[in-house]
């Protein structure tokens, strides 16, 4: 039997993922599997660390690529580091223990890799994030990032909290960010190969007696730092009080879940019918059969939330469902290949307007038919670029589901021209954006063995067909194999895909849910009536129809709408509205607050903040319960649910609705149903509770039911 040690530096380690309980239970499981057989053990397959000092050993602890690092002193494993992959073994390489002689006691020592000198590690802040964990304070200053800068990086815990702050740092701090984080280099391009592992070791090798060591361990003022802890203790020590979070799903579903499709299959329903609960039930399915399964979506903060969603109601299963942002997954699916492509965010918009300034001249038609620079992005990048249409042909015979503004064929050639002198322009600077990614992926994936057994998406309605080949070409017909959910009317971006079009082809593999399990009928009703009247595309060759057959079996009180005569009155009443929650019984993280834009978002923060409640940015929001109130835009709250959600600014200036100078009225059109999609997916998002309040003029969007509420005397809700 091998005893613990618990170093500080471990003890962080292990702080950065209490918000991760499945991974702590793994950590459980390798520390008890460690004092029984750390050598010769399948489930550990420990092996030395080459650049580590001697006698310093790395353990599996999950298979998404956790590691262990201990250093073996007599019959007693120092616990050093545990972490992700590459960032374990980098630190690892510049800890070291030693003796102080002055006081003939253990220490950590962490190397300074500009001086090679060593100083105790000190206990950092329990806050501080795994992202950037490999390289300390200096090495990060030395990177050319700046002192505040370095401690924004220290906070961060996962790539999607880096690519929230592309447009709140540096342009080139992000960058070498970005490229720390993906490639282990400040330039993107690593000069030494990642960690690889060494073959587990067989039998445990010979432990040269290091006697200082081993009598510096047991000394009386080593303990303070050096904590034993027995190995029938290690699930007691680990265990940490988490909220029971339990995913309902009606038995009417369970058929879904179980059953077996013959090739690709499709599930669909309006808000609140519970499809991603079907979807994370079916990848828990999956695994108990011994599949691998990827469950991905658009957006980008909804992978993490359902990781954590999944945990707590499947920790069995956990390892073999891989949760991912498609863009993010396909990055690093391409560096697994030895096919990366550079991704620079910035350089990208600079080759985007270098090529519109080009092709778009004041003489131009498109200048003259009013095309905005946004649109013909939009256009660009989800239709020409986003369908991999391979030439122009193709372009003008497309029917552009999803796009209301007419182009004639004359107007298609110009904007076929722009894509191309910005594909042109990508080239020349040596980069490509998250499109360019998502079709070398899917042109690795055609040659590549399978990785997968299954592919399930979430929101599905929000990706472009470049993404849909991709994933439909990890697992193809194979039974079993790709699963599709989603709702077109919660379409919140541009443009979209067609089924045929793709090759998916799952006629009698496709079914439709009606029951919605989370709203109450007062608030689904206003929802409802937002988006009565108007079709929307889901994906198939007709459009839909607004109005949808939902039976709704929950009943509560009816929303809220409060009119104001200035932006002070209408915050004092959003101000009133969330105290009277709260009085009412609501808990404080139960309560978000949903804006149109990242600006608005940054107001409310302050405004609730100065209530003396606690707030959260959507974006840093992982699926953990918390007392926090919750503040995002409708594109953030996407996948997400609340017990009361307040809307505020639902008024023509908050929502930009006035047509903009020199946009047409097809375009504007096509900008004001994409909105109303997504205030849908904003009010839907609500549970149990509904507030909705303006300034002046209610937006246009809202139907007369719910504006002429506001003149009506009503109870905060």
């Amino acid at each position: 039997m091998y005893d613990h040690r618990f170093t500080p530096i471990f003890n962080d380690c292990v702080q950065r993922y209490l918000s991760r309980p499945e991974v702590l239970a793994a950590l459980s499981h390798t520390l008890t599997e460690l004092a029984v057989q750390p050598f010769g053990n399948p489930r550990l397959q420990t092996h030395a660390v080459k650049r580590a000092q001697p006698d310093t050993f790395t353990s599996y602890v999950t298979n998404q690529g956790h590691r262990l690092i201990w250093r073996r002193v007599g019959k007693v494993a120092v616990l050093l580091l545990f972490g992700e992959h590459d960032a374990v073994y980098r630190r690892a390489e510049r800890l070291r223990l030693e003796v102080d002689d002055t006081q003939n006691v253990l220490r950590v020592i962490d190397e300074d890799p500009e001086t090679g000198r060593g100083v105790p590690y000190t206990k950092r802040r329990a806050e501080e994030g795994r992202l950037f964990m490999a390289w300390n304070d200096r090495e990060l200053a030395a990177f050319g990032f700046d002192a505040q800068e370095v401690r924004v990086l220290r906070r961060l815990n996962a790539d999607v909290d880096l690519t929230s702050l592309d447009t709140h740092m540096r342009p080139e701090a992000w960058q070498t960010a970005m490229n720390l984080a993906m490639y282990g280099d400040p330039t993107g391009e690593p000069t030494t190969p990642a960690a690889e592992d060494e073959p587990a070791l067989a039998t445990e090798p010979a432990a040269p007696v290091d006697e200082r060591l081993a009598e510096a361990l047991t000394a009386t003022r080593t303990s303070p730092e050096f904590v034993p802890v027995p190995a029938d203790r290690l699930t007691d020590w680990l265990a940490k009080p988490i909220e029971d979070w339990m995913v309902y799903l009606d038995p009417a579903q369970q058929d879904l879940v179980e059953q077996t499709y013959s090739g690709p299959a499709r599930i669909r329903g309006g808000a609140g019918t519970g499809k991603t609960v079907v979807a994370l039930h079916r990848a828990r399915a999956l695994a108990r059969l011994g599949r691998k399964v990827l469950l991905t979506t658009y957006v980008r903060n909804l992978p993490e939330v359902y990781q954590q969603i999944f945990a707590r109601f499947a920790p069995a299963e956990r390892e073999l469902v891989e949760f991912a942002n498609v863009h993010r997954w396909a990055l690093q699916y391409l560096h697994r290949h030895g096919a990366a492509i550079r991704v620079d965010a910035r350089e990208a918009e600079k080759a985007w307007r270098a090529a519109y300034g080009r092709v778009v001249t004041s003489a131009s038609p498109l200048k003259k038919a009013g095309l905005s620079s946004t649109y013909l992005w939009e256009e660009v990048d989800w239709v020409i670029r986003g369908r991999a249409l391979p030439d122009l042909d193709s372009y003008l015979a497309l029917a552009r589901n999803g796009r209301g503004t007419r182009l004639s064929g004359d107007l298609r050639a110009d904007v076929w021209r722009l894509a191309t002198e910005y594909a042109t322009e990508l080239a020349s600077r040596g980069i490509g954006d998250f499109t360019d990614v998502l079709l070398r992926a899917h042109e690795v994936a055609q040659t590549s063995p399978p990785e997968y057994d299954a592919v399930i998406v979430d929101e599905a309605q929000d990706l472009t067909d470049a993404a849909l080949r991709l994933l439909y070409a990890l697992v193809g017909d194979r039974p079993n194999g790709l699963l599709l959910v989603g709702d077109g009317q919660q379409s919140i971006y541009p443009g979209g895909f067609n089924l045929a079009s793709v090759g998916v082809r799952v006629r009698g593999r496709s079914h439709v849910l009606t029951h919605n399990y989370r709203n109450t009928r007062q608030v689904y009703e206003v929802a409802q009536a937002l988006v009565d009247g108007h079709p929307f595309d889901d994906g198939d060759d007709r459009p839909e129809q607004g109005l949808r057959a939902v039976e709704v079996s929950r009943s509560g009180a009816a929303p809220v709408t409060s009119a104001s005569a200035s932006e002070e009155e209408h915050d004092l009443a959003l101000a009133a509205a969330i105290e009277s929650a709260i009085e009412g019984g609501t808990g404080i993280g139960d309560l978000a607050v949903l804006v149109p834009t990242h600006r608005f978002a940054r107001h409310y923060t302050d405004l609730i903040d100065s209530l003396g409640l606690p707030t959260q940015r959507l974006e840093d929001y992982d699926g953990n319960p918390s007392m926090l109130v919750k503040v995002g835009t409708y594109q953030r709250a996407k996948g997400l649910e609340f017990k009361r959600v307040f809307l505020p600014r639902i008024d023509v200036d908050g929502l930009s609705e006035h047509r903009g100078r020199g946009e047409d009225a097809d375009a504007h059109a096509e900008r004001l149903a994409l909105l109303r999609r997504q205030l849908f997916v904003a009010m839907t998002r609500a549970r149990d509770g509904l507030w909705l309040g303006w300034v002046g003029e209610p937006s246009s969007l809202l139907p007369r039911s719910v504006t002429d509420r506001a003149a009506e005397p009503a109870a905060a809700g």
